[in-house]
């Protein structure tokens, strides 16, 4: 199989298969698969998230889980998609493989299906497109594109927040917990969040609440706010209004 580049912009993936002497001529565009810009949107930020799931696709192009599930039919038969079934508790996941990471023309490689990692990543994507597709509280900066930017600048690895929302107030350090992680290094990456970022929103289950209020209390500058996961919309600030 091989991407092509046409002259509308779209990226075309067809596939090796040959004709046979003898047999039906076949179409032209047979077995190949044109990329919509579109398509190459949506895998972006496929790529961006590491992965999405059928819920949350639906959710991006406004329609149901069944439509979600024919275009991802469709992106796996174009070989732009890998897919599956990565937690017991959460719907099927969608990645880009490498030649969806060529249509997207993504910076990140293709990601490797985690099944430690698919809860938590399927839970942050849900507070992306609820702060920046929902509420239009700002943009958001990816995992993986703050992590190029500090690996650029000073080379060492630190915590970084799961996203970063720039809104009309300034930057706003985006963290997602599910599990309770060491106490004392769960206010330790609070603390220093507080002390790198303009402010810092907390998504936490009910169990970690109460631990990382008591952090946000003592942080320094007084900027860190707890909200519980699932978010309740309706708890969340609201863009300013036009005149």
């Amino acid at each position: 199989m091989e991407l092509r580049q046409e002259r509308d912009g779209s990226i075309e993936s067809r596939s090796d298969l040959g004709v046979s002497r003898g047999s039906r001529r076949r179409r032209s565009d047979y077995g190949s698969f044109r990329a919509s810009e579109r398509d190459a949107e949506l895998l972006y930020l496929v790529g961006e998230q590491y992965a999405l799931t059928l819920p949350q696709l639906a959710a991006l192009i406004g329609r149901s889980v069944h439509t979600a599930r024919a275009l991802r039919d469709r992106w796996k038969r174009a070989g732009w998609a890998g897919s599956g079934k990565l937690a017991v508790e959460a719907p099927p996941f969608v990645w880009l493989t490498g030649r969806g990471v060529a249509v997207a023309r993504s910076p990140f490689r293709p990601w490797q299906p985690n099944h430690g990692l698919a809860v938590h990543i399927e839970a942050v994507t849900w507070v992306r497109l609820l702060l920046e597709r929902e509420l239009g509280l700002g943009e958001w900066e990816c995992e993986r594109s703050i992590a190029r930017r500090h690996a650029e600048q000073s080379g060492r690895r630190r915590h970084l927040p799961d996203g970063i929302l720039s809104s009309a107030e300034g930057q706003i350090a985006i963290e997602v917990e599910l599990t309770l992680k060491n106490r004392g290094r769960l206010r330790e990456i609070a603390r220093d969040s507080g002390n790198t970022y303009q402010r810092v929103w907390y998504f936490a289950r009910p169990t970690i609440i109460p631990t990382l209020r008591t952090a946000a209390a003592e942080s320094a500058w007084q900027n860190i706010l707890v909200y519980p996961y699932p978010p309740v919309p309706d708890e969340l600030p609201r863009p300013p209004q036009r005149a």
